[in-house]
């Protein structure tokens, strides 16, 4: 057994590879995800807060609605902004009317966020956002873009407080977010006892998945306990910090950062447990499946199947003789398996050898058990102590977390098709009326040798067009160069709007590579991070490629998106919100050959290959109309065009020269009336 302590955001930011989240999209346009957020998130995070509260109005320390602005109604003094800005004016306050107001009083003549990537999107719905509320607004700061961008950090500083009779500290308040451009989350609450010298950091994002450029819950009711820093102390100063990440070292420019409605108070509840979360697997190295094939499945002489139990103590005693236990079960809701902790003890925040104390620990349990067929099992995981049995955090009667499991013959997934809520689809160029190149996949890691990879199948949107040209894609994914510049195989489609489904009723559309596609883990000495994504490299009109996926679900890290950066490349970003329902095929599916003939188009393999100079394009049609052939390297970049103007239906073969062309591995593609069929050929000199 292991067990394993640590931040909730760890469990993103150790996988990001800086190349794939380098820059910012180019344009701030909302996408659907962004507006499709968790149902709920925000009653839940109220739930805690007012549970923290305990209904009693006379627990509150501290109130600060902004009604009076920067002068401060909260009964202990006025606040203060500080900013990277040579006047003090990233930070505004915003009025009943929405009109910015910088530190010096002075009008900022916009309504904030007013950047040029913020779009004016609107206000905090904070819940006196009509009395007024603070943002910082970077975007507005950096705007125009055309005259520069420079990270930006600043703090809003509370009135400096007595705590000596508090021997525990809440503090909660309301925020909307989002920012650019690395994944790991740039805000914190700071608490100093000795006038500013030393501060100790909370990272403030909440229950929001730390996701470059993806915005929060409108509002994100977010609740800390600082009780490790500002217990008892006299003299304590709190300050709301927007700061650059030690992580990328910089890169934080953009978009915003709105609060209101801070409260501080004692936290009333004596003994509480709370389950947070449970995973099937390490979220924290690896990744969790919905779908596992059954030559996936880890061995019981392996451990079995890997329960991460993750839960809060939320209240001020420590709770004695914990005990976590975690059983399987089949889809009639028999136990299969039953795995149970040692007894251990979960301190409070306050009593936490670490300060800032976790906002959660984390248990993994190898429970031992692996399935003896295809099917539906459930993980389910209970807590208990000496003195409370542990309730699921969303505020419920439930004691108890589950997770379903699905072992299959050959699909492999990240994605639940149970609860798809959300369509994932390219943002829209407003100034050039087009949808924008876009890209969805998830990552994989392999347990077990032996596993052959046919395709994918995805669950397109009900917005998909016909007529898009797209690819999917096998990522070799290098951790030298990112998943950007990686290796991969692809094979290309164009898409029908028959294959659209909806989350009610999801179709999962096989698609298959042109090429088998062996995976090997011997010899590693760590895990390969591979990656399967649908993909398109061009804009279209009024056209989406659209994939539907599960809301603000990706714990693990296993999402990927392609976007526009900041410097007009488009790359993939990791660190997202939500999980397309894109899966691995791991059995035979038809080949992108046949695929091809039924179309009426078929290629064959260049001879000689590999070649030097000369070789042959052979293809058949049951056509005439206009032909053109595509060469591209692995990176996808176009090379060569070779048009091959009008010809008639039946058998052709075109001579290409290919000296010119560095050593390397490339693809053709046939190109005509809207069909594309490729095939590999290596240049050798």
């Amino acid at each position: 057994m292991k067990h394993i302590f640590t931040l909730a955001v760890c469990v993103l930011a150790f996988q990001v590879s800086a190349q794939m989240i380098e820059q910012m999209p180019k344009k701030a346009t909302l996408q659907e995800l962004e507006t499709s957020r968790l149902l709920g998130l925000e009653e839940i995070a109220r739930s805690e807060a007012a549970g923290m509260r305990g209904g009693d109005s006379t627990l509150i320390f501290f109130y600060e609605d902004f009604a009076n602005g920067l002068a401060g109604n909260n009964g202990f003094g006025a606040l203060s902004t500080e900013d990277s800005s040579p006047d003090n004016t990233i930070w505004q306050y915003v009025d009943a009317a929405g009109d910015g107001y910088f530190q010096d009083a002075t009008a900022s003549g916009v309504q904030p966020p007013a950047g040029e990537f913020s779009t004016n999107i609107g206000a905090l719905s904070s819940m006196t956002a009509n009395n007024g509320w603070m943002i910082f607004d970077c975007d507005y700061y950096n705007t125009p873009i055309a005259s520069g961008v420079e990270d930006t950090e600043g703090f809003l500083n509370l009135p400096t407080m007595d705590m000596t009779n508090l021997s525990s500290v809440v503090i909660t308040w309301d925020q909307y977010l989002r920012y650019c451009c690395y994944p790991y989350l740039p805000i914190f609450v700071e608490v100093s006892t000795d006038g500013g010298s030393m501060w100790t950091s909370f990272e403030a994002g909440g229950t929001f998945i730390p996701s470059a450029n993806s915005a929060s819950a409108n509002p994100l009711v977010t609740s800390l306990d600082i009780s490790c820093a500002a217990a008892g102390q006299s003299a304590v100063d709190i300050r709301f910090a927007y700061l650059q990440s030690p992580i990328s070292g910089g890169g934080y420019s953009h978009y915003y950062w709105g609060i209101d409605d801070i409260s501080i108070e004692a936290n009333p509840v004596s003994n509480s447990l709370e389950l947070v979360q449970l995973t099937n697997g390490d979220v924290y190295n690896l990744f969790e499946y919905r779908v596992t094939p059954m030559e996936q499945a880890v061995p019981a002489a392996d451990g079995g199947v890997l329960a991460g139990v993750l839960y809060r103590n939320a209240g001020f005693l420590n709770q004695e003789n914990c005990v976590v236990t975690v059983d399987v079960l089949d889809d009639a809701g028999n136990v299969l398996s039953t795995t149970s902790t040692d007894p251990f003890t979960a301190p409070s925040f306050a009593n936490n050898d670490n300060c800032p104390a976790n906002p959660q620990d984390t248990l993994y349990i190898a429970t031992g058990w692996e399935p003896d067929g295809e099917g539906l099992y459930t993980l389910r995981a209970t807590m208990a102590s000496d003195s409370v049995l542990a309730a699921y955090v969303a505020g419920s009667d439930d004691s108890e977390l589950t997770v379903d499991m699905e072992y299959t013959e050959c699909e492999f997934g990240h994605d639940n098709a149970g609860t798809l809520d959300v369509e994932l689809g390219p943002r829209f160029d407003d100034e050039n009326d087009f949808f924008e190149p876009t890209g969805y996949g998830n990552r994989y890691t392999f347990n077990n040798e032996g596993t052959t990879v046919y395709g994918l199948a995805v669950a397109f949107g009900p917005s998909l067009g016909s007529g898009i040209d797209f690819e999917i894609r096998w990522i070799d994914q290098d951790p030298e160069v990112g998943l950007s510049d990686s290796p991969y195989e692809f094979a290309e489609f164009s898409s029908d709007a028959n294959w659209a489904g909806t989350p009610a009723s999801p179709v999962y559309y096989p698609l298959a590579f042109e090429d088998e596609i062996e995976v090997s883990v011997e010899g590693l000495a760590s895990p390969g991070f591979y990656a399967g994504a649908v993909i398109t490299e061009f804009d279209f009109d009024d056209l989406e490629l659209t994939v539907l996926g599960n809301g603000n679900s990706d714990t693990d890290n296993s999402t990927i998106i392609y976007q526009q950066a900041g410097s007009g490349e488009y790359v993939w970003f990791t660190s997202q919100t939500a999980t397309p329902a894109i899966r691995l095929i791991t059995c035979p599916v038809v080949s992108v050959d046949v695929l091809g003939a039924y179309n009426g188009v078929h290629l064959d393999g260049n001879f000689p290959n590999p070649t030097a100079g000369e070789t042959r394009f052979r293809f058949n049609a049951d056509w005439g109309g206009d032909f053109m052939i595509e060469l591209r390297d692995l990176q996808g970049r176009l090379v060569d065009v070779v048009d091959l103007g009008a010809r008639p239906a039946g058998e052709h073969t075109v001579v290409y020269n290919a000296s010119a062309l560095a050593d390397g591995m490339y693809t053709y593609s046939l190109v005509t009336n809207g069909v594309r069929v490729t095939k590999k050929m290596r240049v050798q000199h």
